[in-house]
């Protein structure tokens, strides 16, 4: 198996120590998420980095990521050092390792420091009182980052991270491999949040301030906003309603191979 490892200059230190990384990654340091992708937080001499395993790969990607595009990994260091560089917050890249097998992606893992912010979700948590103040801080980050033609296609409340240090608010960008550059536009500025599942008083907020920052009508941010979400959810059903048949088959013939 052939690894290529990209460490950052500034973290040259933790070369060796990424070496064998993908063959321990399971035994090292805390899971802090498992799904799709899985995240584990590491010590090391004092340094805590979360690393990102991209394990859900078709076999098309497989060979899309070794040959036509860059991999998730590669992608979400390079976008995140864009965004540094542009004065938008993302915790800090340290590496990228790509495992390549039979000339194809095997394993992608993106590292970077950890980051004490707290995702946006446990803002909305709160009650309004508390998270206003809050909420429109946030709509105020949106509108900076739409503007300067960011548009981060997996822009959720887990991808978004804040902090707060006497009533000033700072966020943070997470998951940033999928994030796009282009001209900003009223459509593309509402389809990209149609992903963010704010409760409705909270959308409220928002939309009010991010239609005073960029001078667009309110009651226009908040309509575009419940459509834009709503066609997301619309069509996040249909595809679970048309892979039914399919999880359908595959449970018959488990049971029918295996006998139970």
């Amino acid at each position: 198996m052939k690894t290529e490892i990209y460490v950052n200059d500034k973290f040259r230190f933790l070369s060796e120590y990424f070496r064998d990384l993908p063959e321990r990654f399971e035994s090292l340091g805390t899971e802090i998420y498992r799904g799709r992708n899985d995240v584990r937080l590491i010590n090391f001499n004092g340094q805590v980095l979360a690393v990102k395993y991209f394990k859900k790969l078709t076999l098309a990607n497989r060979y899309i990521y070794a040959t036509i595009r860059k991999s998730k990994a590669r992608r979400a260091y390079e976008h995140t050092e864009w965004l540094l560089e542009q004065g938008i917050s993302s915790p800090e890249n340290v590496a990228y390792i790509n495992c390549y097998k039979f000339g194809m992606l095997h394993k992608s893992y993106y590292i970077s420091l950890y980051s004490s912010y707290k995702p946006l979700k446990n803002m909305l948590s709160l009650p309004i009182s508390e998270s206003e103040e809050g909420l429109k801080a946030f709509a105020r980050f949106t509108y900076k980052i739409h503007k300067a033609g960011v548009f981060h296609h997996d822009y959720s409340i887990n991808n978004v991270l804040y902090s707060k240090d006497d009533n000033q608010y700072d966020f943070s960008l997470i998951d940033n491999n999928r994030l796009k550059t282009s001209v900003y536009s009223f459509r593309k500025g509402m389809k990209n949040l149609n992903r963010m599942a704010i409760p409705v008083e909270g959308m409220g907020i928002v939309a009010a301030e991010y239609a005073r920052a960029s001078g667009a009508n309110d009651l226009e941010i908040l309509n575009a906003m419940t459509l834009t979400r709503l066609l997301f959810q619309a069509r996040i059903a249909l595809k679970r309603w048309l892979k039914a048949p399919l999880r359908l088959l595959k449970g018959i013939f488990k049971i029918t191979r295996y006998g139970f």
